[in-house]
């Protein structure tokens, strides 16, 4: 099945490139180039130690989109300030629609030569309108950019391709929420394989918060990637709400002395849906910091999967990293699979990682229900409040009150009748 719908990825890529003379010759050169290295390295499988959870072909869309073409919509609702939003519509990126604020610009597109896995390939070779913006030097935004990312009735059964890289100069700060969902979340399927890149210089900070608001029935596979210079900061966030089959993968590169990333997310998975983060920091500079929390809340007969990587070099001495995976099961048939993992060469390093799994505690439940609080309303506010800790990394507060949000919307409205405990 595998090889059969590798075939018809690689036959259905051609159309792409009849719309992507814009790019330049070099460019598109180098697009080939990687469609040709995505032949050699094929779709992951569970063979593959780092995919032994996903089985991520079962529900790939075998034709890509590929109609370079910006769609009139009304602004996404999920727009939460009008001065800083970048619109995409089927991986394409609208022009006409987004507003890119003072201090941010559209920046030179520089081909890709080094890739993630096999899907940043794919996702490179088929993106037929990357992004490339810089955040000017000593830019400092008080309100967040959205990044929206809709897929409409044109990318039903397609494979959408949206591309992004942030070069952020010295000194400046700004705050990224990136949502990705779609005109009918109840009926479309698609798949998305998405890749974004923050490169952090000097001193800079960069907030970033990934939303997954996908159709039920879709496929999300992205990439959050970041390379930070000495006293760079990022910080990430991951919100998994729950799809047919969803893979995060985060590789975050400390490189610079002084620099501190927080890597930090929450799924909350209900029914059969399938959500797989696979997080690898690098501290390749010595006095660097990471940290790094993830939550799962999972009912009815969803599967999670969390691989968390912290990976020191020899000469990072003096690193201080940790890392801590939680999960919260409201069913009996619901699965977790977690694999906090430290890799350190170095000998003069702080590290700590664990994981834990758990109930709802009875005892709460009971004190709740003892002051006249309905048992459902209790269990939700106990879900609630292991959810919140997780939510309140976010730093932006406009970023933040919106999670809050849609996590109430998406989940404590539906998973908790499915608690089988």
């Amino acid at each position: 099945m595998e090889q059969v719908l590798f075939n018809e990825l690689i036959k259905n890529s051609a159309e792409v490139y009849k719309n992507t003379s814009e790019l330049g010759p070099s460019y598109n050169e180098a697009m080939k180039n990687a469609l040709e290295k995505f032949k050699l390295l094929g779709i992951p499988t569970k063979k593959n130690e780092d995919w032994i959870y996903t089985n991520i072909s079962k529900n790939l869309s075998p034709r890509f989109f590929a109609r370079n073409t910006e769609i009139v919509q009304d602004v996404p609702s999920l727009v939460i300030d009008r001065r800083g939003m970048i619109i995409f519509n089927n991986g394409v990126f609208n022009r006409h629609q987004s507003v890119l604020p003072d201090g941010i610009i559209i920046d030179q597109q520089v081909p890709s030569t080094e890739f993630f896995d096999s899907f940043d390939t794919l996702n490179f070779s088929v993106s037929m309108s990357p992004l490339f913006i810089k955040i000017k030097k000593n830019t400092l935004l008080d309100f967040p950019v959205t990044i929206v990312h809709l897929v409409d009735d044109a990318g039903v059964n397609k494979f959408i391709s949206p591309r992004i890289t942030v070069t952020a100069e010295e000194f400046s700060k700004v705050s990224f929420a990136e949502i990705f969902t779609s005109t009918q979340n109840a009926v479309f399927q698609y798949t998305t394989n998405s890749s974004i890149t923050f490169n952090l210089k000097e001193s800079s900070y960069v907030e970033h918060v990934k939303i997954q608001l996908e159709a039920q029935a879709s496929t999300h596979i992205g990439l959050t990637k970041a390379n930070l210079e000495g006293h760079a900061q990022f910080k990430s966030m991951t919100i998994d709400l729950g799809v047919f089959t969803s893979r995060h993968n985060i590789d975050v590169s400390v490189n610079g002395e002084g620099a501190e990333t927080h890597v930090n997310g929450l799924y909350a998975l209900k029914k059969s849906e399938h959500a797989d983060i696979f997080s690898v920091i690098h501290h390749n500079a010595a006095h660097t910091n990471s940290d790094q929390l993830f939550k799962g809340i999972l009912a009815g007969e969803s599967h999670g999967a969390f691989t968390g990587k912290i990976q020191i070099a020899k000469d990072a001495q003096l690193v201080n990293s940790n890392q801590l995976n939680k999960n919260l099961m409201l069913s009996k048939k619901a699965h977790i699979d977690t694999r906090p993992q430290l890799l350190v060469a170095a000998d003069d390093v702080k590290c700590a990682h664990g994981a834990t799994i758990g109930q709802l505690s009875p005892d709460e439940e009971f004190y709740l229900e003892s002051r006249g609080i309905k048992k459902d309303k209790a269990k939700r506010m106990l879900c609630h409040g292991f959810a919140m800790d997780v939510l309140f990394k976010i730093e932006n507060l406009k970023i933040q009150k919106l999670a809050i949000a849609l996590l109430d919307e998406s989940f404590e409205k539906t998973a908790l009748s499915e608690m089988t405990l």
